[in-house]
């Protein structure tokens, strides 16, 4: 009878201990999820802040409307500027796949000096493209063979992020070497 009563007390303390660790996990999940919404609820200092920064601009539309006016007048300008900028900087990726190189027309320029030149079959007088293809990230890589070594090019089409690079994401860039960047000066912009 003693071993019939040592496993009873033995499954009993078990059940319990059993208990408490399903109660702690449910207290402990139910507490991570309050967390999450709590930190993702926007404080009443940040609807504040929120609610005086449109009241502010509210109130300096009005008192200056004609400020306003100007100022819209000035811009349509540069808007339509930059309308036409944004076509004409658009890289067709598909008519550079099929050898067509059109769209990357004239000299780019890096902030150390070096230049590459294109025409519409390609680089002039820096080697030749020997391989196209898209790159992971939406890139367009280049393998050019020029004399006995070859380099690597990558176009990077405005709005795509260099990794590691801080550049201009309103233009198209390049970047070029038998290295990956370490500078922003080694970017390459269009300059005509």
């Amino acid at each position: 009878m003693k071993i019939g009563k040592g496993i009873n007390w033995l499954l009993i303390l078990l059940s319990c201990l059993i208990a408490i660790v399903l109660i702690s996990s449910l207290f402990f999940f139910n507490h991570k999820k309050q967390d999450a919404e709590v930190v993702n609820t926007p404080t009443t200092e940040q609807r504040s802040t929120t609610s005086m920064t449109t009241t502010s601009t509210t109130t300096t539309s009005s008192t200056t409307s004609q400020e306003s006016i100007t100022t819209t007048e000035e811009e349509r300008p540069s808007t339509q500027e930059e309308k036409t900028n944004a076509r004409s900087q658009k890289i067709d990726e598909q008519a550079i796949l099929n050898g067509d190189f059109s769209t990357l027309v004239g000299t780019w320029r890096n902030g150390l000096g070096q230049e590459f030149t294109f025409d519409k079959n390609g680089l002039v007088n820096s080697g030749n493209i020997e391989k196209v293809s898209m790159g992971n990230h939406g890139t367009i890589e280049f393998s050019v063979r020029s004399g006995f070594t070859g380099y690597g090019m990558s176009v990077y089409p405005a709005g795509l992020i260099i990794d590691g690079l801080d550049s201009d994401l309103s233009k198209n860039r390049l970047t070029a070497g038998q290295a990956a960047p370490t500078s922003s000066e080694q970017v390459f912009y269009k300059v005509d």
